[in-house]
């Protein structure tokens, strides 16, 4: 049985693939930021697991709610065999940056500088498993933006804010903090990155949606890979036998090129210098 967290288990491709490992058998820590919809989620994937999973509370845009999960998680698991980086933040209909109260733009805070920080807190329980692995999610969509770049003096700059320009800035530095990741602990961790496409949304969410982007955004929802079929990729990735198939995959595993900025090994050091200094520094196991 591995002991398996997951951000963002409360619905999408997150709660499918906790409902798959725990029905296989494994301890799934499901991680949400809601309580009611993670309690929810909670019972949906007990309904069939062979061991209970276990909710945590985490804000991945808050560091005091990161260190309070990481501290949760320690006193519930003695090691952490896998930590899937799955949560992410892509709200659509915000035409203005919005801040944390740390100063970061939200999408940066959440989908980047959050996983990053919880990587880092629980390294040291990841450390103490026999091989841990750790799963971060970038997105398909990076491809129409093969000379993307790391904005390194306007990470928080609200005048190029949009949406997607956010989204795929942070989706860039998971990839390269996943290559650094893989070259820092040598060989001690088992690092990869998953080039997700386009995924179908739950009801409630479409249903979420303002009325004009549901009605724009229905077609190209209709055409998105079902979540469950991205579940099994993580669970296929969790579960696999040897190493995993290169630091970063497409859904089907296959290794892929990322964006040409992320084998910059200067770009990716200075990243990961700025994350730390980002995050408090934080000690890590490698």
């Amino acid at each position: 049985m591995l002991s398996i967290a997951i951000t963002g288990a409360n619905s999408g491709i997150g709660l499918r693939a906790a409902r798959a490992l725990a029905a296989a058998g494994h301890h799934v820590l499901a991680l949400c930021r809601d309580p009611e919809r993670g309690r929810a989620a909670l019972a949906d994937i007990n309904a069939h697991a062979m061991h209970p999973a276990s909710l945590i509370r985490v804000d991945l845009s808050v560091p005091d709610s990161i260190e309070a999960a990481a501290d949760q998680l320690a006193q519930t698991v003695g090691h952490l065999d896998v930590l899937i980086n799955n949560s992410a933040v892509f709200d659509q209909t915000l035409r203005e940056p919005v801040f944390t109260a740390d100063g970061h733009e939200l999408f940066w805070a959440t989908n980047h500088l959050g996983p990053f920080l919880l990587s880092a807190r629980l390294s040291s329980l990841l450390a103490t498993a026999d091989r841990p692995r750790v799963i971060n999610i970038a997105s398909k969509g990076l491809l129409s933006t093969p000379r993307i770049r790391i904005r390194f003096d306007q990470l928080d700059d609200p005048s190029w804010f949009s949406p997607t320009r956010a989204y795929y800035h942070a989706k860039l530095a998971q990839i390269m903090t996943t290559f650094s990741l893989a070259e820092k602990a040598g060989g001690q961790l088992e690092a990869t990155c998953v080039r997700v496409p386009a995924v179908r949304l739950d009801p409630d969410r479409v249903a979420a949606m303002p009325w004009l982007l549901r009605t724009l955004y229905a077609p190209k929802n209709r055409m998105a890979v079902p979540a469950e079929r991205l579940g099994e990729t993580y669970a296929r990735l969790v579960t696999g036998d040897g190493n995993l198939p290169g630091p970063y995959v497409d859904e089907d595993l296959r290794p892929v090129r990322a964006p040409a900025f992320a084998y910059d090994e200067a770009a990716r050091e200075r990243l990961w210098s700025v994350s730390q200094a980002s995050t408090g520094s934080p000690t890590w196991a490698w």
